[in-house]
């Protein structure tokens, strides 16, 4: 089980395109308060508040890593090297709420904005598709520039209200699996954790 550092290589349907997911901007707000993993955890001190909430924070970035989806709001950016051949962008998160931009560099090595006039987003699917409309086609990039193409994205829930509560429970058993004497339990995260996990993350679509 790798922890999720912010970031996150993945097969993406045209490998070679070297699809890379990066969190920009972290979510303002946990799924759980401090004060609810406190009470999980029967803990009755404020002497470890900084610590409960960092782990509370890496809890919640691990289930995210294992269920690939997005508990709360953030901005994401996905690297490309170049345009898909085909005329599809899929967006491997979940759930994608909104694509701010597509940017490239050009042949002449210039940063540019791909226009939202020509594409449209399909954000209820699995996964989301950035989708060229009819009789467009995407731009020529620099080839010899790496992560070409930069997709800035909002995925997550809106709330915390809004979060699985599969989610919740999972990131409460991560934590009383590595907090001091709780017993937290391997088999139960892992069977909470596959009830919300994206079964087709891997697969082309």
């Amino acid at each position: 089980m790798a922890p999720q550092n912010g970031w996150q290589n993945v097969a993406a349907v045209e490998p070679n395109l070297n699809a890379t997911y990066t969190v920009t901007v972290e979510p303002t707000a946990e799924p759980l308060t401090l004060n609810e993993l406190k009470d999980r955890l029967r803990v009755t001190t404020c002497d470890f508040d900084t610590e409960l909430g960092q782990m509370l924070t890496a809890a919640r970035k691990q289930v995210e890593y294992d269920t690939h989806t997005k508990l709360m709001t953030q901005t994401l950016t996905l690297q490309l090297d170049d345009f898909p051949s085909g005329d599809v962008i899929e967006l491997r998160q979940l759930p994608v709420t909104s694509v701010t931009s597509i940017a490239y560099i050009d042949e002449d090595v210039a940063s540019q904005t791909f226009s939202s006039a020509l594409y449209r987003t399909e954000l209820n699917g699995q996964p989301a598709r950035i989708v060229l409309l009819d009789d467009q086609s995407w731009e020529d990039t620099e080839p010899r520039y790496p992560s070409a193409v930069t997709v800035t994205f909002v995925a997550g829930y809106a709330t915390a209200a809004t979060v699985p509560v599969e989610a919740k429970l999972a990131i409460v058993e991560w934590c009383r699996m590595h907090w001091g004497d709780c017993s937290g339990d391997g088999a139960k995260y892992k069977n909470l954790v596959n009830t919300i996990a994206w079964s087709g993350y891997w697969k082309s679509v």
